[in-house]
């Protein structure tokens, strides 16, 4: 597997946050976001076999493990049988994922973790992906949006709308760091009455927001 990093931090953003968790960064990403704060994740990694990865998480000696990237399933049978292993050693799975390929194979008992892209990310939206998710939610399933401004913010609700998401899974809504106000997000999320938590990435605010491996 091609591996940026794996360390042991506090889990900032979505369900988990606040969890101490060992996060297992792959490198390589089909998608250039323009907020994107894992950019060295796009080349740097070195080569390690499974139980490698394996061997390096359990030296933590704890149980909530991220796998992220970069975009983790681009390197799709690697991933799912790193997932599957974690799991039979009772490890609780999470993956963050860009939402641009598809998640049928990740094992049922992972906690899929998927952004859904708006327009100022700058990259183009798999509406085809998409709507296979919208009928095939799984009940640990959650969204992440990260919104620049308003019409990213609306144009996310009209998606959520669109693949039937809303009361389906958990859907969380980011400010991109230092561009929009969360205040004024989570007023956005206020007057929308719609089941919608506003997720700030906490290790951005424990820490200096550019640091690695915290």
């Amino acid at each position: 597997m091609r591996i940026n990093e794996i360390f042991c931090s506090i889990q900032g953003e979505a369900s988990f946050a606040g969890q101490p968790c060992v996060f297992v960064r792959l490198s390589g990403c089909n998608l250039r976001c323009r907020w994107c704060d894992t950019t060295y994740a796009y080349d740097e990694s070195c080569d390690m076999s499974i139980d490698d990865v394996i061997s390096k998480v359990s030296s933590f000696d704890c149980d909530l493990v991220e796998i992220t990237g970069g975009e983790p399933m681009c390197q799709h049978d690697d991933v799912c049988d790193l997932m599957n292993r974690l799991i039979e050693r009772h490890y609780t799975v999470l993956l963050e994922t860009n939402g641009s390929l598809p998640l049928d194979d990740v094992p049922l008992a992972v906690h899929r973790i998927i952004d859904l892209k708006p327009p100022k990310s700058g990259t183009i939206h798999n509406e085809e992906i998409w709507r296979g998710y919208a009928g095939q939610w799984r009940s640990t399933d959650e969204i992440k949006c990260v919104v620049a401004d308003r019409a990213d913010f609306d144009w996310c609700i009209g998606k959520l709308h669109q693949y039937s998401a809303f009361h389906q899974v958990i859907i969380h809504f980011s400010p991109v760091w230092g561009e929009q106000d969360p205040a004024n997000l989570a007023s956005w999320i206020c007057e929308s009455h719609l089941p919608i938590r506003l997720n700030l990435q906490l290790q951005k605010i424990i820490w200096d927001p550019n640091a690695r491996g915290v």
